[in-house]
């Protein structure tokens, strides 16, 4: 839940400010102040702040885990603490934890999780009110893909443009939803044709990377 300046509820300060502040800041700073709380005064923080007293003791290895130097590990330690999140309605916390998922995701170069963090990410935008922000982290997502070496589902290219082409249209941005429509007939048509570019690395010709409509 967020207040007009995009703080937390005061139903979800707690007796650790620097946490809650950091939190504010998004991934970057809100992960570099878990660090340095460490997992077991993270974990209360968390247990506090979401009023489970039970979630303590889960919270605090999956913090070990989301703090640790293997991304993989972190990525997914970092999964369960966003959902966990979620079903506490905090919008703020589960934000920047998805952020995180798709940082440490990015590290792996784990297409599947990159693409689920985008999907959570943009939820919580529009149900924010900012489709804007919504399709750009489809956006992102794309130019990620498009990278050398970087690799997904063709299905999480082909949702990411059927969002961006849906969120574009209910923002009044026609030509960008029609633009996007155009982009994803060449993806499609590559796709159809069993083409590996569909999988992995650029699909597009002498293209620059997709860009928003702001």
């Amino acid at each position: 839940m967020f207040l007009a300046d995009g703080g937390p509820s005061p139903l979800h300060l707690t007796r650790s400010p620097r946490l809650d502040n950091a939190l504010r800041l998004g991934w970057e700073s809100f992960s570099r102040t878990l660090a340095a709380a460490g997992p077991e005064e993270a974990a209360r923080w968390l247990s506090a702040r979401t009023g489970d007293p039970e979630l303590a003791e889960v919270a605090e290895s999956l913090l070990a885990s989301a703090l640790g130097d293997d991304p993989d590990e972190a990525a997914d330690a970092l999964f369960g603490l966003a959902e966990l999140a979620e079903e506490t309605d905090d919008d703020l916390l589960a934000d920047a934890l998805w952020e995180g998922v798709l940082d440490r995701a990015r590290g792996a170069r784990d297409g599947d999780l990159i693409a689920e963090a985008t999907r959570r990410l943009a939820a919580l935008a529009e149900r924010n009110g900012d489709p804007l922000a919504a399709a750009e982290f489809f956006i992102e997502f794309l130019n990620w893909r498009r990278q050398p070496g970087n690799s997904s589902d063709p299905e999480d290219v082909e949702v990411a443009f059927d969002e961006i082409v849906r969120l574009a249209t209910s923002d009044g941005a026609q030509q960008a939803a029609a633009q996007y429509t155009y982009c994803q007939v060449g993806f499609t048509k590559l796709l159809d044709a069993e083409d590996p570019r569909a999988v992995e690395g650029e699909w597009e010709v002498d293209a620059p990377p997709y860009q928003s409509w702001a």
